[in-house]
């Protein structure tokens, strides 16, 4: 059996876009893997035909991961198949048969698109990105050049794109990069006449476009905002034909809507009233005409709707939510898995599957037929066909059975009268006989999920000698918007939990070194990390990631800031400081005496790169054992989708720091 090396992603794939084609003949998605000789990812279309369960190459551009299915049943992607650098603000779009063949260039819009839906042959409803401001500064820079042409005036240097300004938050976003003013603008495109009319205005942003099914009407989510982001927005209705926008609902933070049938609107909102931010979302019908909002789900229905199992094997992204056939499909997490779920618009729910795993995206035939882009067992992503009795692997593009692989245990403990399942994975090649360090590996979020699922991180440091071991606190997603509630409460009955965990592993485990424990995380799970050494010794050596240190720092620097923290702690630099310097653990940096590996990327503006920075220079400052590691053009993301070689320099990091305190 092969071990799980520092580099084993190299060999692997990942699945998304998942699109079960209009004749139901063939399933279109995208596969990506890793290219180490260029530092990057390459994502290719495949197709399968659902009649031989057979796939292949469809582009070969090792560029295209995102695309949409024509009316005439043709795919349409964007891309750059000439190679040329150009840094204009278009999008070529690329046409290709789906019997196979060269894809060609089809049009272009004069602008970066991020959203297309096909009315007719020759028409396109477009959310692309604007920005006022650069738009004025062009207009501005043009007039200027002509100016200075016909006035014979020597060329100056072009000092424009010297400077940033800020006037509203957020004005910068994770892994996006400085937004300030940008909006994601609805057009409506003519590919014959290469018409491009904005249908909205500059200072909207605009997402969740879906057409109903005779390509009349449009229906989306849009915020509206000058200089600060509010968190609620509204739904609207676009008639395609006379262009006019019509307002159907607002004052709740929709997160998806789509026709239902001809007179309705499904949507997902909250209004987060009584749980904040995190609140898990109801479903509401608006119908059309009279404008009514009506909840169609009971008071007891508590489900987040989304998919939070959290892995390191996942690179794109699906469809998690969809209507088809007078139904909406969604996924949902419960406890530690995901699961596909369907609802009418009378509000009968009903669950699709019971296998546990992580379902990472889906697509539905018109009978009801699911197939799903899946993390199951100890498998990486495929494509499954899933209905209540079974499911089916239908593509086999990874294979883990070669690899010698830690299984996930469970282990049930208990907290304050409250059951928790938490999991441990022993060191590959366990011997009962001998001990071994081990790891409290603590998730992100809070509100998301680890399960039973493949982790290539886990199963590498498993390959090398360690336990691991990892559970689901007060704060987790998956067991209801009470459970998820730690508002206010960040630090204590999370980590009260973890703890709590830690003891019972120790005992159900006695070759477990006690004594050779550390304890890593990412963004909330690097916040828990801080919080730890300045609150237990019991952990030998730490490994904060994308943390976050200083609440108040975290509120005015960050992209989710502002809101985030109002919320989650319960109080802002001016209403309550001490509040926000108690959940701060930079606070209690004095008393931390464990030996703590830093890493942080200088585009993460989530937790941004001063978090790390305040933690390592007081660790440093008391005489503690710390380093950092800050990685170049690397963002939130960096141990889930980073560029290749340096997800294995953050591995190398973590291990060296782990042997080297531990071993």
């Amino acid at each position: 059996m092969k071990s799980i090396k520092i580099d084993e992603f190299k060999n692997f794939k990942f699945l998304g876009n998942l699109h079960l084609s209009k004749n139901e003949k063939n399933l279109f998605y995208s596969v990506s893997n890793m290219n180490l000789e260029k530092n990057s990812y390459e994502h290719r279309i495949y197709k399968m035909d659902l009649e031989t369960k057979k796939s292949f190459v469809f582009t070969n551009g090792a560029k295209e991961s995102s695309f949409i299915e024509l009316l005439d049943g043709s795919i349409l992607f964007a891309g750059d198949r000439e190679g040329k650098k150009d840094e204009s603000d278009t999008t070529k779009f690329y046409k290709i048969c789906t019997s196979g063949g060269e894809a060609v260039l089809d049009f272009t819009v004069p602008a970066l698109v991020n959203t297309i839906k096909q009315i007719n042959d020759d028409e396109f409803l477009v959310l692309a990105n604007f920005n006022r401001t650069k738009e004025l500064e062009k207009i501005e820079k043009e007039s200027k050049k002509e100016e200075d042409k016909k006035e014979n005036k020597e060329k100056t240097y072009d000092d424009s794109k010297d400077y940033l300004v800020a006037t509203e938050i957020p004005f910068w976003g994770n892994n996006i990069g400085f937004t300030n003013e940008d909006r994601s603008r609805l057009y409506h495109f003519n590919k014959k006449t290469s018409e491009f009319i904005p249908l909205s205005d500059d200072i909207t942003d605009i997402y969740g476009l879906e057409l109903n099914e005779d390509k009349t009407k449009a229906v989306f989510i849009s915020t509206t905002f000058t200089g600060k982001m509010p968190l609620v927005n509204e739904v609207k209705i676009l008639d395609i034909k006379t262009k006019t926008v019509d307002l159907l609902a607002k004052d709740f933070s929709f997160a998806y809507a789509n026709f239902i049938d001809s007179e309705n609107i499904i949507t997902v909102a909250t209004d987060m009233k009584e749980y904040g931010i995190n609140e898990n979302s109801n479903i509401y019908i608006i119908n059309i005409k009279e404008k009514s909002f009506e909840k169609i789900v009971n008071d007891n229905f508590d489900m987040c709707m989304n998919n939070s199992v959290g892995t390191d094997m996942r690179l794109t992204g699906g469809k998690g939510i969809l209507v088809k056939e007078g139904f909406m499909y969604f996924i949902n997490t419960e406890v530690n898995s995901s699961y596909i779920y369907r609802i009418d618009k009378n509000g009968n729910l009903e669950r699709l599957n019971e296998k546990s795993g992580s379902i990472d995206c889906i697509d539905v035939s018109k009978d009801g037929k699911i197939y799903a882009v899946a993390l199951k067992d100890s498998n990486l992503q495929d494509i499954y066909e899933i209905s209540m009795e079974e499911e089916n692997r239908i593509s086999f593009h990874n294979d883990t059975t070669e690899y010698s692989l830690s299984e996930i245990e469970e282990i049930n403990f208990t907290n304050d009268g409250i059951g928790f399942i938490g999991y441990v994975m022993k060191p590959v090649d366990y011997d009962p006989n001998k001990k071994y360090p081990g790891v409290l590996h603590v998730h992100g979020g809070p509100k998301t999920v680890f399960g039973k699922v493949f982790h290539h991180e886990m199963q590498f440091l498993a390959n090398n000698g360690y336990f691991v071991f990892f559970t689901n606190p007060r704060g987790s997603d998956g067991r209801g918007k009470e459970f998820a509630d730690i508002r206010g409460k960040y630090g204590e009955i999370d980590f009260d939990d973890l703890m709590k965990f830690t003891d019972a592993v120790i005992k159900n485990y006695p070759a477990l070194d006690e004594e050779k424990l550390a304890i890593m995380g990412g963004s909330y799970g690097g916040f828990m990390t801080n919080w730890a050494i300045g609150h237990t010794n019991r952990f030998k050596a730490a490994c904060s990631q994308r943390s976050i240190s200083n609440m108040t720092s975290e509120f005015l620097l960050t992209d989710i800031g502002y809101y985030f923290i109002d919320d989650q702690i319960s109080a802002t630099p001016w209403n309550n400081y001490e509040k926000l310097w108690y959940h701060s653990p930079l606070k209690y940096a004095n008393k931390a005496q464990t030996p703590t590996l830093f890493i942080h990327s200088d585009e993460d503006y989530r937790c941004w790169i001063p978090e790390g920075i305040q933690m390592f220079s007081a660790l440093k400052y008391h005489d503690v054992p710390a380093r950092l590691v800050m990685f170049k053009g690397e963002n939130h993301e960096l141990s889930r989708s980073g560029k290749p070689m340096h997800r294995i320099r953050r591995l190398k990091e973590i291990l060296e720091w782990f042997d080297n305190y531990l071993k």
